[in-house]
This record gives C-alpha cells, structure tokens and sequence, in this order.
C-alpha cells in the first residue's frame, strides 16, 4: 500500500473561503475593522493549527486491508458480482471511497460513494462488473480515498491487487441451462422436430413399455425372457459438424448486442454444447488473416475446449477470401461433414463466395449462415419524412432484393441457406444442425 496523492478536502476550502469571505467584508466596511482583523487572524491562526495537527495524522498509513473476491472468468456483455472485503486493523473509525482501475473495456455499477468502518471490525462492499469486449484484460489496482479525523484532509492510497481476467462469449445460459437435443426447450425460436422413425442406431433392451411400438418388439428375446422386450433406438451418432466463422471486415458491424462476430461466437459456443451433448464431432476454423483451427473434438467437456480457442478472436479489417478458407479446409477436413458458413453477405459477396461453396459441396453437406446487417430493417421500418430519408428507404429495399436472389440462387445448388438477424442466431443454427441430423441427411 502506497500514497499516491494527498489534497485538501471540500470542508476546508469551505472554511477557507469563508474566512477570505469574512475578510473582504470587513475590508469592504472600512470602519473600527482592527478588531474584527484580529478575530478573522486568531480563527485563522486556530484552523492553520488544526490543519498541521490533523496533516500529520493523516500522513499514517491506515491501519487497512482490502481484498478482492472476484471470478476471473466474466461472460461477454453480462453483469458479475465483485465483492472487497475491508478489515480495519486499528482503534478508529474510517470513512473511505473506493475505486477500481479499470479499462475502458469494463463498465462498473453499484460501487458506493463513501463506506464507514468502525474499530477493529470488517465491512463487505458488493459492485457489479460488465465486459464489453471479449479477451484477457487486467483488473486493477484499487484505490481508495482515506478522510482524516478531522476531516480537513484526503489522502489517496493504492493497493497493488491485479488480477487478470478473461472475458469469455456468453457462457452463462450454459451453466444455466443444459441443452440435450430439443428437450426443456430452454432456447427461445428452437423448435421441436420429430426424429426419423424411432431412431436410426440401435441402442439397448428394455422391457416393453406402453406407448411402444409394436415394431419395436424383439420376439426373440421376448420368448426367452417370457415378457415383452422391445428394442431402443439412438438417433446415429459420431457424424462431424464443422464451423467456417468469417473473421473479416463485414463481421465488424456493431448492434446492440454487440458485433456480428460477438454474436457468431456466442451462439456457436452454444452450437458446440449441443453438437457434443448428440454425441457427435465438432471441428471450427476462422477464416481471414486470423486463421484458427480446432481439430475435432468429442464429449460436452470439451465445450471449454473451444471457448478456450476463440475466445480472444476478433475480426480484422481485410476482405474476406472464401476461396481460399475452403482450400485450407479441405486440406484439413476430407471426410464428409456438415459444414456450415458464418458470414455476413454484401450485395458483390455472391460472386466469390458461390465457386467457393460448390467446391466444398463436392465433399460436405453445406449450409451458409448469413447474419443480416439490423441497419437495413432499421432502414426499412423507420418513419419516412424527407426526401434523403426515402432515397435511403429505396436503397435499402434493392439491397434487400439483391440478398434475396443471391440466396435463392444458392438455393438452387442446394445449398442450405439461413438468414438470420444478431439476435436470433442462436435458435437458428441450432436448428439447421438439428433439422439435418433429424432428416438423416448426413
């Protein structure tokens, strides 16, 4: 613990300027003004008195030690508790401000302005913390503003406590919620789709149960057991699922919830969980000058697996080459798979990301992914009342017709299209790998 500053506080240069107050008044008068000169010196001769006395206890390092109870690991764009643990180690009572130092990166909220603690007790200061951006960032140190007994002085003190923390997409909806398959439907737009008869992959023997099938009958090990057995199914596991995230300029567009890219991120964090819940492989590449990969993996333990690698990705300010992200999966990945692109489409994307997406169909089973830019539909449905506003209006129609037909063109090569808001990501991919898995297409 170290000083850092030391100032007068507010109630001396209040009394201060009342004695400067008094003494143009009195000068102001004029008259018989020896006596009140005397009385103005011997109240300022008093307070310069109290003033030395109380600097120098003030100069003492306080008897104080402060703690820091925080996670350091924080979800994307979400508010986490963060608790100081003050323990006054000394015969007096302080009053005290605290301060966290921060980036510009961390929103604070509920910090309290002064917090008193009496001698020899402890006291718990509770604050909230929210991270705007994702990555590793360092909290710290704290400060705090010390009052002296007589209130005269502040004297500013640092406690060197950093810690660093990482700032993670959204993982609090999975300690909240476990995603296995469709059921509970804890995600909202996820929909319920029956499965492919009762299952595609034999799984177990069970004693007959009612609402069963009777085509689920083993006849064969019902004769021996003399009860009705009946066969159980799983839906075929093992199948590869593979992410192509673009990591280029167009995933640079900010909406209230974030970037597209932040987005992205948080809702195929999700994705993976439920990709490894089915029991089924998971593999994701960023594309661009940022080019990650993450071979395969298997099991819902390895969702930390891939927040670990992503989690500090963020997209450049180059174009984004499809042509070439393909090339590079392909070399890796083979064996056939779903593979589904996350992107953001312009209205001169059609023409480099088409050869890429037939190239890559040759070997997967291919669905695009295009997160739709929120300021054209803002465009579209805002009022109209000038003549720019309309030209905007108008403009912002002929893009929209022209993502339209470039989808539907992809369409037509089969490839599996999705155009989806920010907001509404998550429901939608979740629901095209489930719709393909359900259909038995791979």
């Amino acid at each position: 613990m170290k000083r850092i500053a030391f100032k007068p506080s507010y109630t001396l240069i209040k009394v201060i300027g009342v004695l400067i107050a008094l003494f143009i008044t009195v000068k102001a008068l004029g008259s018989d003004e020896t006596s009140y000169l005397s009385f103005i010196d011997a109240c300022a001769l008093l307070i310069a008195l109290f003033c030395i006395v109380d600097f120098n206890q003030s100069r003492k390092p306080p008897q104080l030690s402060i703690t820091r109870l925080a996670s350091n690991k924080l979800s994307f764009n979400r508010w986490h508790s963060i608790e100081y643990v003050i323990e006054n180690n000394s015969n007096s009572q302080y009053a005290l401000s605290i301060r966290e130092h921060v980036g510009q990166q961390f929103q604070l909220a509920g910090l309290p302005n002064i917090v008193h603690i009496f001698a020899n007790q402890k006291a718990t200061v509770r604050f909230k913390l929210k991270s705007t951006q994702r990555g590793q960032a360092i909290v710290g140190p704290i400060e705090f503003c010390l009052t002296s007994p007589a209130r005269l002085w502040q004297s500013y003190w640092l406690v060197n406590d950093t810690i660093t923390v990482k700032t993670y997409p959204d993982f609090e909806r999975l300690k909240q919620q476990s995603l296995n398959g469709v059921q509970n439907q804890p995600i909202n737009g996820l929909k319920q789709m029956k499965k492919r008869g009762g299952g595609t992959e034999f799984h177990q023997l069970r004693e007959f149960r009612q609402g069963d099938s009777i085509r689920q009958i083993d006849w064969q090990a019902t004769s021996k057991r003399q009860k009705l057995i009946a066969k159980e199914y799983q839906e075929e596991q093992n199948q590869h699922v593979v992410v192509m995230l673009d990591a280029g300029n167009k995933m640079n567009i900010e909406t209230a919830i974030g970037s597209h890219f932040d987005a992205a991120l948080n809702a195929l964090l999700m994705l993976s969980h439920t990709v490894l819940k089915q029991g089924d492989w998971f593999s994701m590449q960023s594309f661009n000058q940022k080019e990650r990969w993450l071979p395969a993996v298997k099991g819902a333990q390895n969702v930390s697996r891939v927040m670990n690698h992503f989690y500090d990705l963020h997209p450049d300010e180059t174009t984004s080459d499809y042509q070439q992200a393909v090339t590079h999966l392909l070399k890796k990945r083979s064996k056939r798979a779903l593979v589904l692109m996350v992107t953001t489409l312009n209205d001169q994307s059609i023409e480099e990301l088409l050869p890429a997406l037939k190239n890559l169909q040759r070997h997967h089973l291919v669905a695009l992914v295009n997160i739709e830019n929120v300021a054209l539909t803002e465009t579209v449905s805002a009022d109209i009342d000038t003549l720019s506003e309309a030209h905007r209006y108008c403009a912002a129609i002929d893009l929209q017709n022209i993502y339209r037909k470039n989808l539907n063109r992809l369409r037509k090569e089969n490839i599996i299209c999705v155009n989806s808001q920010p907001e509404h990501l998550l429901p939608q991919v979740i629901n095209t790998y489930l719709s393909v898995k359900h259909a038995g297409l791979l």
